[in-house]
């Protein structure tokens, strides 16, 4: 039964991936940790995450530009590092506490200010990025620094959607890099990501293929309403 309630989890997160462009992560964390410690599933979620986040960008290449997440990429190097040796020691409740107070502080935010009247220049990249890489590296969510900044930006749905799987990719490698560095990418996060990585892909493509049918506005409002969801699930 836990592999089957398992893989219903990694299903249901990569078709809201596929649909929203984020959130993999913020909804399977919370959930797979009724069933293993953090520092088991954190890992796990950097390489399913990876993944899937590059199969999503070469889908949105025509989209992607590259000076788009170059700040958010930059400002993430010492977050990563920080995030990462903060997942190796600090308790598992702080670790939960913190994510859900972050989620759903954001997504109230932005069901409160549905069209911001502020625009972020590129410079404010750098800060957003440091946070999430720490998150990222912390807690493999990475997503709201990032989709605070891009939804700050002014970008369409198709330009927000492939800066976040450009930046989550490249992200990726950061933050494997780190957890392997900690000994946090051990034998058995490789057996799982292998045996759950055919499930993960086919509920990817579910959700990317209803994305063409969404507007803007109603993409913006499944974001919010995405990180709310998560940040309650997420609560010890």
């Amino acid at each position: 039964m836990n592999l089957l309630g398992i893989a219903l989890i990694l299903f249901g997160a990569a078709f809201v991936h596929g649909l929203a462009g984020f959130a993999f992560a913020l909804l399977a964390v919370p959930l797979l940790a009724f069933f293993w410690p953090l520092r088991e599933i954190v890992p796990l979620m950097a390489l399913l995450g990876g993944t899937i986040n590059g199969v999503l960008l070469w889908s949105l290449r025509k989209e992607f530009r590259w000076r788009y997440v170059l700040p958010l990429l930059w400002g993430s190097l010492p977050g990563v590092i920080l995030g990462a040796a903060f997942l190796s020691r600090a308790p598992e409740t702080s670790l939960r506490m913190i994510l859900a107070l972050i989620l759903t502080g954001y997504g109230l935010w932005g069901f409160l200010n549905p069209h911001p009247r502020l625009k972020l220049s590129d410079k404010w990249g750098y800060f957003f990025g440091f946070w999430a890489g720490a998150l990222g590296a912390a807690l493999n969510t990475p997503g709201p620094p990032v989709v605070i900044y891009v939804t700050l930006k002014g970008w369409s749905k198709a330009q927000v959607k492939s800066s976040l799987q450009g930046y989550f990719f490249l992200l990726a490698f950061l933050i494997i890099s780190a957890h392997a560095y900690h000994g946090l990418v051990k034998a058995f996060v490789l057996k799982r990501f292998l045996f759950f990585l055919p499930v993960v892909l086919s509920g990817l493509f579910l959700g990317h293929r209803l994305y063409y049918r969404l507007s803007l506005k109603a993409y913006l409002r499944l974001i919010y309403g995405i990180l709310i969801l998560a940040g309650i699930l997420a609560w010890p």
